[in-house]
């Protein structure tokens, strides 16, 4: 028990952090933006299809074959992170980095809580507005890059 309240913990601390309401006012250069899109986008692939599996194992309710796919989106994520964290960008694309992390950092307490459960419905549902909330922090990231010149 005291497992799932630290793990429920970190998680809400995580967001509390990651969370902020930060809207870049200029969008960054174009090649750059557009190379840290290219390169968020390439790293973060195994982890978007990571996802795609958990998503079609969890709607069958499966604790089991759920955890195995919880525990490859969550090596995923580590992996995507750890490549994020280690790129170099120009400091005006900082922010969309930086978005892209929280969303990064959404998925991993959320997986690591998820799978020290007992990877139930309930668990799931909790997971998946996680998620959602991560995903409003890589839509943000995104569109930014996006729409640079």
């Amino acid at each position: 028990m005291k497992r799932r309240a630290s793990a429920a913990i970190l998680l809400l601390l995580v967001q509390l952090i990651g969370c902020r309401q930060e809207n870049p006012s200029r969008p960054a250069g174009g090649a750059a933006a557009q190379k840290l899109l290219s390169f968020a986008t390439e790293k973060e692939g195994p982890l978007e299809n990571a996802l795609r599996d958990f998503d079609s194992v969890s709607a069958r309710n499966d604790a089991a074959s759920c955890r195995e796919a919880g525990s490859r989106v969550l090596e995923a994520a580590r992996s995507a992170r750890d490549e994020l964290e280690k790129h170099p960008v120009p400091e005006a694309l900082e922010p969309a980095r930086r978005e892209e992390l929280v969303f990064l950092n959404h998925v991993i307490p959320g997986f690591q809580a998820f799978l020290s459960g007992n990877a139930g419905s309930e668990e799931i549902r909790k997971l998946r507005q996680i998620l959602v909330r991560g995903r409003s922090h890589q839509k943000r990231a995104r569109a930014w890059l996006e729409k640079s010149p």
